[in-house]
């Protein structure tokens, strides 16, 4: 049984003053693009040190470290300067987070220009003496020579203003530049180049969707990004030895208690031979780049299943990241495509999340499902900001309530009162309606009473390791 729908930067000199975003001179030729490109840099490192990496057309000579020879002369000398001085400095890593959006609109000649425009402009920003440089194709070293702790932050704030507020006045053409920006002190976190130049990388690549960081706001995240690796590979392991299976926990109608289908839940085989959800390590998956394949195997067995188990319906989840994974749909759409009677008894859940951060892109990914027979379901709903206008341009056949709203509806008028709203604000769609984590019969009872649909929960079963639909049951062992 399923658900139907009845609704549709280098110079020590400081920059003459001048207005903060009008150019001083018109950006300089694509062979000036870095001074020390067209020369070899007498530097001190020794001469196997430095390599030259070819990029674009330009010729860069780059330290032992990775940055422009010119840049990391430049901090030693700085970090040199604060240590004589006894004061802290600061190194600061800019990365133009949307360089190629830019590039794509402008070209490669209006993407160095506004790279070079950037780094002129963050030049008035620091004191005479101190460093800003290009250090990549999307990122901007600057070097400050005396800046504490709260300095350091209020140079970050002074950075991101200046370059969004570029884009309002660029003679590129009409941008919006968006950056992230990561920084370390030194020679109090770090003492050298090497060390500098690391930690503030690190910064960098821990800014998870916010505009900043220091590095001293990471220093207690090592502990956890071994942990989380470790993870990672234990769930690697775990692929390549055919460790993953799945757990099922049925959904049953409100108006008669029979099973309407089943969630499909990823469960792993530890090392030891116990199954253990794999929930808590969907995070971890997601950030080290493992969910388009975890997605794409649960894709399969679910399936696999379904041709398997021809009475039955199947929903499984699939993460955010996969709704914007044009492979994942295209594979999807092709098996389904070879398999109608399974796509009819097959329901994908998409989050919340998802339709927020990309509506056009989620609405095509939803469509796309369904033009094969599938049912979409928005799970979580209620835990997000979705409007009439989405959920109308998503066109999804059912929702999932938040369960954090239904396990205590009993005892709390607000979360009554909400699940009464969102229940009504869903039969106004013509959708179907399931709430979850129902645990308890007087839970059950209450939301018959509100009028939900569906209903899902410990009460009514918990997930099981094996086939429940079949008489006997058959536990899974590959």
């Amino acid at each position: 049984m399923f658900f139907s729908k009845s609704h549709i930067a280098g110079s020590d000199e400081k920059a003459p003053h001048r207005h903060l975003f009008t150019p001083a001179k018109e950006p300089a030729p694509r062979d000036a693009l870095y001074p020390q490109s067209t020369a070899i840099i007498e530097s001190d490192a020794p001469r196997d040190m430095v390599q030259t990496v070819e990029q674009g057309e330009a010729m860069l000579v780059r330290s032992e470290y990775g940055y422009p020879v010119d840049f990391v002369q430049s901090l030693n000398r700085i970090i040199g300067r604060a240590k004589e001085d006894g004061a802290l400095g600061a190194m600061f890593i800019i990365s133009i987070n949307n360089l190629a959006m830019i590039m794509n609109a402008y070209g490669h000649d209006g993407a160095e220009k506004v790279m070079m425009q950037l780094c002129d402009v963050l030049r008035t920003q620091i004191p005479q003496g101190d460093h800003v440089e290009r250090t990549g194709r999307e990122q901007i070293g600057v070097i400050v020579h005396s800046c504490d702790k709260e300095g350091m932050s209020a140079y970050a704030k002074t950075f991101h203003r200046v370059i969004q507020d570029y884009g309002t006045t660029s003679l590129v053409g009409a941008l919006h530049v968006t950056c992230s920006i990561g920084s370390v002190d030194f020679p109090l976190s770090a003492g050298d180049a090497t060390d500098v130049i690391d930690k503030a990388y690190i910064a960098l690549n821990s800014t998870y969707g916010i505009s900043y960081r220091s590095y001293e706001e990471t220093r207690d995240e090592s502990v956890l990004c071994r942990q989380q690796m470790g993870l990672a590979n234990y769930l690697r392991r775990a692929i390549q030895e055919n460790r993953l299976r799945l757990a099922y926990q049925p959904v049953v109608e409100a108006a008669d208690g029979r099973i309407a289908h089943y969630e499909a839940l990823l469960r792993i085989i530890g090392e030891d031979g116990k199954i253990s959800s794999a929930g808590a390590l969907i995070p971890v998956a997601e950030r080290m780049g493992l969910i388009d394949m975890i997605d794409h195997i649960v894709f399969d067995m679910v399936v696999k299943e379904l041709m398997a188990s021809p009475g039955v319906t199947l929903a499984f989840n699939v993460s955010n990241i996969t709704t914007d994974n044009p492979h994942w749909l295209e594979h999807a759409v092709n098996t389904l495509k070879k398999h109608p009677s399974v796509a009819k008894r097959l329901i994908v859940e998409i989050t919340e999340t998802a339709a927020q951060r990309d509506l056009r892109r989620t609405a095509y990914f939803v469509a796309s499902l369904q033009a094969q027979g599938c049912q979409v379901a928005l799970d979580d709903f209620g835990s997000g900001y979705t409007s009439f206008r989405q959920l109308k341009a998503l066109s999804v056949d059912m929702v999932k309530i938040d369960g954090a709203f239904v396990k205590d509806v009993v005892d709390n008028a607000d979360n009554r009162f909400f699940v009464k709203t969102l229940l009504d604000f869903t039969r106004g769609f013509g959708l179907a309606a399931v709430a979850e984590y129902v645990e308890k019969g007087e839970t059950a009872k209450l939301l018959m009473e509100l009028g939900v649909g569906y209903m899902q929960g410990y009460y009514f079963g918990k997930p099981e390791n094996y086939r429940s639909w079949l008489n006997k049951g058959e536990y899974r062992r590959g």
